[in-house]
């Protein structure tokens, strides 16, 4: 007999506190059918890690969202493929987010940090959000792709995109022409409408060159815009949030710089931003001990996963000595993200600026939690440096 439970993983009560909904889950079984969404979910820390490592069976190419609609239309996107084609398209994009390939972008990430925090220090108070963790991804995505889209817009594109992934609800509902529209927009993409030596030109370079198709550039230069914004904004923020919950984490990475990247996989483990994606199994498969038929729609928890105490000690607890830090916020495997690097980058250079400039973090008010079919995290968080 499967182990099922009936309750909303994608209600507003779910969305905005989803730690219970995360332990029911656990504590039913390796992988639960959820009655009201028709799949299954695993929320347990080592059957999520294997699934995603298990690509060849937890397939992505029918699409990682909760509605057909959407999957649908994301064919030509690196998440959305499999075997070759996803080799291809995963290559080309690690052509530019390989760890060695943004390395040499340090130094300007710092740069551009510091004079953040130097306006953010000046300032009465701030916005951690839309003031703090948002404008480095912002600018960096811009200019090194090469496409120019207001930052209201593409913010906008993102979150919407990511809604629209749940199942059809109000919120998928609402997202769908926004998501609709940055779909467009690459669709209609050409070389004349990119800066030139972006990486959007490199793109369209080895298209002309045979080494991609013009469909996948159009894809990657949506797989740039939307999930390399919205995660590393909402895992920063959560890191600001922390650092003001506890400042006696701050006051350690302040005497010892080398705790700035444990700060930094803890933040992504803790808000975990992309709370799931789903697969399809191609075959019949044992995941911890419950068989899941073969054709299956998954939701793979990962802000469960990383919160899973058989994994974690403490899971709700930021630990700066926590190693090896095994926290899944980015995915494993083939489809881990292509843009955590990067995205490491920008959080580690927000701290590094910070140290000599901040000595506390204050929040000067709630927090208001994001409310979305995929994404988790916070919309907005007074916060003030002193």
């Amino acid at each position: 007999m499967r182990p099922s439970l009936d309750l909303d993983l994608y209600g507003r009560k779910a969305l905005e506190s989803p730690l219970g909904t995360y332990r029911s889950i656990r504590d039913t079984g390796s992988a639960v059918w959820l009655s009201r969404h028709r799949m299954w979910a695993i929320g347990r820390y080592a059957d999520v890690r294997a699934a995603l490592r298990n690509d060849a069976v937890f397939a992505s190419g029918k699409g990682i969202a909760a509605n057909r609609l959407v999957n649908s239309q994301s064919y030509d996107t690196v998440i959305c493929s499999d075997g070759e084609t996803h080799t291809r398209r995963r290559r080309a994009m690690l052509e530019y987010l390989g760890a060695r390939k943004v390395a040499p972008l340090e130094n300007e990430l710092i740069a551009r940090a510091e004079v953040l925090v130097d306006d953010l220090v000046s300032r009465k108070d701030f916005d951690a959000v839309s003031d703090f963790a948002s404008v480095l991804p912002v600018e960096i995505v811009a200019d090194l792709l090469g496409v120019t889209v207001k930052p209201s817009r593409l913010l906008r594109w993102g979150a919407s995109t990511f809604d629209a992934a749940g199942p059809i609800n109000i919120r998928s509902a609402k997202g769908l022409p926004n998501a609709l529209r940055l779909k467009r927009f690459g669709s209609k993409l050409r070389p004349s409408d990119v800066a030139p030596h972006s990486w959007a030109a490199k793109m369209f370079e080895a298209a002309d060159a045979g080494k991609l198709t013009h469909v996948d550039v159009r894809g990657q230069v949506i797989d740039f815009m939307a999930p390399s914004l919205d995660t590393t904004i909402l895992a920063s923020a959560e890191m600001l949030r922390l650092l003001g919950e506890r400042p006696e984490l701050w006051d350690r990475i302040r005497e010892d710089n080398e705790l700035i990247g444990p700060m930094v996989a803890e933040a992504v483990r803790l808000s975990s931003p992309i709370r799931a994606f789903t697969r399809v199994t191609k075959a019949d498969v044992e995941v911890g001990t419950q068989l899941v038929p073969g054709g299956s729609r998954v939701v793979l928890l990962y802000g469960s996963a990383n919160r899973d105490e058989r994994q974690f000690e403490n899971p709700d607890t930021v630990d700066l000595s926590r190693s090896p830090n095994e926290q899944i916020g980015w995915g494993v495997g083939a489809h881990a993200c292509a843009g955590m690097h990067l995205a490491r980058l920008e959080m580690r250079a927000l701290l590094t600026a910070m140290v000599p400039r901040v000595r506390r973090v204050t929040l000067t008010g709630p927090g208001v939690s994001l409310v979305n079919n995929t994404l988790q995290g916070l919309v907005s968080q007074p916060a003030a440096f002193d």
